[in-house]
């Protein structure tokens, strides 16, 4: 009985541990259940609505972002073409320090292009290369150092389309869609700070490739300084000139008028009609009334160029040259300089005429060799062209200590005692 109990217990125990287990893993199996929807539930795909919202949330950041971004990429672009640029100038000034460019016209700019300068960091722009003749280092010499400028190009159309001076030269002034060969043409077209005259280098800077004078000079339609010829009229301002002729490279320009000083007369040159004043509107400048000059100049003109005949004695010396008889014309006496009465009208108009912005190399009166190229032989200008006898003027030679060369309205030529009907007017030639 006893172990039939004990059995009884044994299976009761058995069953009711069969019996936990089951629950047990029943219960585990829920949990397990429990836990796996949980776990479906977190692995759940987004909605179209979190989608879009998420779509939405990125496109504003990314409207957002991208400007500064793409500013940051274009300023830092900007700051290393300004950097390059300056480091080449740099190399330009090595090379002037060094005397390796030799650049003392204080009427000129200098030009060097990149091609004969030589840096660590090199000669590409962020952008891309230089433009072939597209980037050059400009520099000019005051009288005791230098001042440098900048102009750019490169293949992708950015750069600096202006000679720029160097403490000017910021991100600000790079510009795009520069077109290949703008630079060059600007740099040939263009001065720095009223100069005038355009020097340009080759490659390798070993020798000038091109020497140009720029100035606010006009010259007739399809015509250069280069190609116009005797006869031609150029303008400064209102001011016109005849070309006399070519002297290497310079032009001898005559002017269209007599200067307005003195008296005026009428078209016989004989009858006084009154005089200007110096504060005459247009006083010192060319006038088609001015045809001549002061009152009290004797027949021999030497009122007109001095009190006395301050030339007398000194040919060879201060005046190079001899007097010109009317036999022998060359290596004339040329008498008006400083000393001469006219020469404060020439001056002044000289100085006129530079406001406009033009290099003039000198400014006088017509020689009489430059007469006698122009046909005004023997005692007439019957060979001359219409302009060189428009009026009646002095020239700037001497026939002798006592009498001048000049040119009248009626054709003739000759020297003083011809002409002492005739009050002669100052027509001032500038050589460019």
């Amino acid at each position: 009985m006893e172990k039939k109990t004990k059995n009884n217990n044994t299976n009761k125990k058995k069953t009711e541990t069969k019996k936990k287990s089951v629950v047990k893993k029943t219960n585990t199996a829920r949990k397990n259940t429990k836990s796996s929807k949980k776990e479906k539930k977190k692995t759940k795909a987004f909605t179209l609505i979190e989608l879009l919202a998420v779509i939405i949330i990125l496109g504003v950041l990314m409207i957002i972002a991208i400007p500064s971004v793409t500013t940051y990429i274009s300023n830092s672009r900007k700051s290393a073409y300004i950097d390059t640029a300056k480091n080449i100038v740099d190399g330009a000034r090595n090379l002037v320090n060094e005397g390796k460019m030799e650049m003392y016209d204080t009427t000129a700019t200098y030009y060097i292009p990149i091609s004969c300068i030589k840096i660590e960091t090199g000669l590409k722009t962020p952008y891309g290369e230089f433009e072939s003749d597209g980037a050059y280092v400009g520099v000019t010499f005051d009288g005791s150092g230098y001042n440098y400028y900048w102009i750019s190009n490169d293949t992708s159309g950015q750069g600096i389309k202006e000679v720029t001076p160097l403490s000017d030269l910021n991100e600000e002034k790079i510009v795009s869609g520069i077109k290949a060969g703008d630079v060059n043409r600007i740099i040939q077209e263009t001065g720095k700070d009223g100069r005038n005259n355009i020097i340009i280098y080759n490659s390798d800077c070993t020798e000038i490739a091109d020497e140009i004078e720029v100035s606010n000079v006009v010259y007739p339609e399809g015509k250069t300084k280069k190609t116009v010829v005797t006869g031609d009229i150029v303008k400064i301002g209102d001011e016109e000139f005849y070309v006399v002729k070519k002297d290497g490279t310079q032009l001898v320009l005559l002017a269209h008028y007599n200067l307005k000083v003195g008296n005026i007369y009428d078209s016989s040159g004989t009858t006084k009609k009154g005089e200007y004043a110096s504060s005459d509107d247009g006083y010192g400048i060319q006038s088609s009334d001015a045809k001549g000059f002061v009152t009290g100049a004797d027949r021999n003109g030497t009122v007109a160029f001095s009190t006395e005949k301050y030339w007398d004695g000194k040919v060879g010396t201060d005046y190079p040259g001899n007097y010109c008889t009317s036999d022998d014309r060359t290596n004339c006496a040329y008498i008006c300089d400083s000393n001469s009465n006219l020469y404060q009208y020439i001056n002044s108009y000289k100085t006129y005429l530079e406001s406009f912005g033009v290099s003039i190399k000198s400014a006088r009166l017509l020689k009489l060799e430059e007469a006698n190229e122009l046909g005004c032989r023997s005692d007439y200008c019957n060979d001359a062209p219409a302009f060189v006898k428009e009026t009646s003027y002095w020239l700037g030679s001497a026939y002798d200590p006592s009498y001048i060369w000049v040119v009248s309205s009626d054709n003739r030529f000759g020297y003083g005692y011809y002409y002492y009907d005739y009050y002669l007017g100052v027509r001032p030639v500038i050589v460019i």
